[in-house]
């Protein structure tokens, strides 16, 4: 079936179950794949037929990453925007075509949620990288601007405690400080 359909292809960029990796030969009965830890990983032929293949590859070189970001509420979201299409501009492994844009995903617990796109060429390879160095320029930059990225927060409020504390190591109950009785 690969060798008459030819869903893939020597050079091609796929995912396979656990398998991420690049084509370097095809036989009758399997193929091989080299990962980005340089490991050949082969793959029965019969997987490619009867599981989800993602060819990263199959039409241009060209691959769309997604990036999240978070920002406190009192973030001004067109500022977030500008900022975040900057920092995708100056990336030289960003294409410029099609362009970055920019997605107000959500408004979610603790933030406002945006999702970055871009496309690349380049990094098809590495993908981690690129994402890597795009979260760096982004800390940076929302640093630069005061711009809070924030964590999950709860708050515990205590109304009132029906019974002395008891203390967990010993089981005994714990006498008030003097002079707060």
């Amino acid at each position: 079936m690969l060798l008459v359909e030819r869903p893939i292809r020597l050079g091609d960029r796929v995912e396979v179950g656990n398998t991420y990796g690049d084509v370097m030969r095809i036989g009758g009965r399997s193929t091989w794949i080299r990962t980005n830890d340089n490991e050949v990983i082969i793959v029965p032929n019969a997987e490619f037929v009867t599981t989800r293949v993602t060819n990263w590859t199959a039409n241009d070189r060209s691959v769309r990453f997604s990036i999240l970001v978070g920002v406190a509420y009192a973030s001004n979201p067109e500022q977030v925007r500008e900022l975040l299409l900057e920092v995708a501009r100056q990336h030289p492994d960003v294409l410029a075509e099609p362009a970055p844009e920019v997605i107000f995903e959500s408004f979610g617990d603790s933030s406002l949620n945006f999702l970055l796109r871009v496309f690349s060429v380049n990094q098809v390879k590495t993908p981690l990288r690129l994402k890597s160095d795009l979260y760096f320029s982004i800390f940076r930059v929302f640093g630069e601007h005061g711009i809070e990225i924030p964590f999950p927060q709860r708050d515990v409020h205590v109304r009132s405690i029906a019974s002395p504390p008891v203390s967990l190591a010993s089981g005994a109950v714990e006498s008030p400080p003097r002079g707060t009785q």
